[in-house]
């Protein structure tokens, strides 16, 4: 079915699955240019549920993310006219969105990324980095083992320390403690590990761990329209993140790196994608070569910084979907734009100043000083998510700590089946 937009950018809403502060950034790009924004998150303690700039629909205020959620989401872009955008803010989100791609298509703009041929096939790692690995692209020393023997063949080759990847991270959170992966220093506990997930019903890349400092990953997020023109592109520097070394991103500077620049390009244009996309790549000494580190299929976490550098990634979907495409913004960003999340900022940055890693002048300039940074959720615009700031934490740490998420040292007998978590708390 063809997709018609009629009217201004703003005369067609923005329905947000997902308000963690992935899609709070969404809303604060959209909600301040006249877009009604709706979000959805079954997770009333997520931030985005408490921004001035989300507006909530009682009907599916206390809806599941199953059918109910469909039927209902059909329901809701029957009666917005003109159609309103559809956005996936989280890794359930983005499945559920292509998993029912088309009953929602016929009701919602989506941008040609939700077809589950794209983003279905780039959210599972397994497959992203078969598809990446044939482009070309650089990636650490991964395997992608069927068998056990296949398995033990790798945890032979790899160099260690090593890490355990779920495919399909957003379905084991909760079992991992809320972290994306596990980190192993040799074969045993690595097979270990493969083994676990096989058993949750899930399945895992095994992957080298690329050395040096987190100051070494640098991050792209891009616009792509639906006839494959990159419309707007940035890149940053990503300084710090939580939990150390594998976790997400909790403070980037803006910088303008050709060479990521040029990569995401390359491998996002040869990939076929089209929509809004963000890439990490790790610069990796041993071989002075930009290694792959993940592409993610839809909006990240710190999609907030880039309109402080000049480029509104979010408006530029909008409005492209709208109908009223805005100009290409390549190699035209502001440096020197800073973001935050400051409660794991705090964290990380404690870590690595006991470490030695950081410097006290180095955690003031960074951690401290206010200037010239954005918070991912803290904003005197939108005072109402102070609430979510400080009930969000306390949430994920009861569910994933208190509640029975497994950590590194997780229980081997923890029962299920690699279920999908009841939560959208994904960031």
């Amino acid at each position: 079915m063809t997709q018609v937009a009629t009217g201004l950018p703003q005369d067609h809403a923005a329905v947000v699955l997902n308000l963690s502060a992935t899609g709070l950034a969404l809303a604060r790009s959209l909600g301040p240019r006249g877009v009604r924004v709706l979000g959805f998150d079954p997770r009333r303690s997520e931030v985005g549920q408490f921004s001035r700039w989300v507006e909530r629909d009682r009907r599916m205020a206390r809806c599941g993310s199953g059918p109910e959620l469909l039927e209902r989401l059909c329901a809701l872009g029957r009666e917005l006219a003109p159609k309103p955008v559809l956005y996936t803010a989280g890794d359930p989100s983005l499945e559920f969105a292509c998993t029912h791609h088309e009953r929602l298509r016929e009701h919602f703009l989506l941008p040609e990324s939700l077809r589950p041929e794209e983003a279905g096939a780039l959210a599972d790692k397994r497959s992203c980095y078969e598809r990446c690995a044939e482009l070309g692209a650089a990636l650490p020393t991964t395997f992608m083992p069927d068998s056990e023997s296949e398995a033990q063949a790798a945890a032979r080759l790899l160099r260690y320390p090593a890490i355990v990847k779920p495919t399909r991270g957003h379905r084991f959170r909760a079992r991992l403690g809320g972290a994306k992966l596990v980190e192993v220093d040799g074969p045993e506990p690595l097979l270990a590990w493969w083994r676990r997930f096989r058993e949750w019903g899930g399945d895992a890349v095994l992957q080298e761990v690329v050395p040096g400092p987190e100051t070494n990953l640098f991050v792209a997020g891009l616009y792509v329209d639906g006839g494959g023109t990159c419309r707007a592109l940035f890149t940053a520097r990503k300084a710090r993140q939580y939990p150390p070394r594998f976790g997400s991103g909790c403070y980037l500077e803006a910088c303008w790196a050709e060479e990521i620049a040029a990569l995401s390009l390359e491998l996002v244009t040869g990939l076929g994608y089209r929509g809004l996309c963000g890439t990490e790549y790790k610069w990796d000494p041993r071989d002075e070569h930009w290694k792959l580190i993940e592409i993610n299929p839809r909006p990240t976490l710190w999609f907030s910084l880039p309109p402080q550098a000049g480029i509104d990634l979010a408006w530029h979907q909008h409005a492209d979907l709208t109908g009223h495409p805005q100009p290409v913004q390549i190699g035209t960003q502001h440096s020197g734009a800073r973001w935050q999340l400051l409660t794991r900022d705090l964290l990380a940055s404690a870590h690595f100043w006991r470490a030695g890693e950081l410097s006290g002048l180095e955690f003031l300039r960074t951690a401290v000083d206010p200037r010239g940074k954005r918070d991912a959720v803290l904003s005197l615009r939108d005072p109402g998510t102070l609430v979510g700031a400080l009930l969000e934490p306390l949430v994920k740490y009861f569910t994933h700590v208190r509640g029975g998420g497994t950590s590194r040292n997780a229980d081997e007998n923890a029962d299920g089946g690699g279920r999908e978590s009841a939560t959208w708390s994904t960031w």
